[in-house]
């Protein structure tokens, strides 16, 4: 016999990281992760450090020439890390 107010683990799983507020954490490391896959490899290489900290990320470049370039797309690269992460954790990128 099927209950009928069943869940997905999924959705059960979400409930439970947004009710303990873990959720945050969660988004936060999945900006660090999808560094790469939203700005590409070669970007990736030369990237020395990332982390974020209270919606800020912090990226640390062995390039000065990629870090100005990337400022200049900070706006649309924020945009794009949030697309990707499915919220809007990512405020700010500062690029050292």
């Amino acid at each position: 016999m099927r209950r009928k107010k069943t869940q997905s683990i999924s959705s059960v799983i979400k409930e439970v990281l947004k009710q303990q507020d873990l959720n945050k954490g969660l988004l936060e490391s999945r900006a660090v992760n999808y560094w790469e896959k939203v700005l590409g490899g070669a970007v990736a290489r030369a990237t020395h450090r990332i982390y974020i900290k209270d919606g800020v990320l912090y990226v640390e470049m062995t390039s000065s020439v990629l870090r100005n370039e990337l400022m200049m797309w900070k706006d649309k690269i924020i945009i794009n890390l949030n697309q990707a992460i499915g919220d809007n954790i990512v405020k700010d990128i500062v690029f050292r």
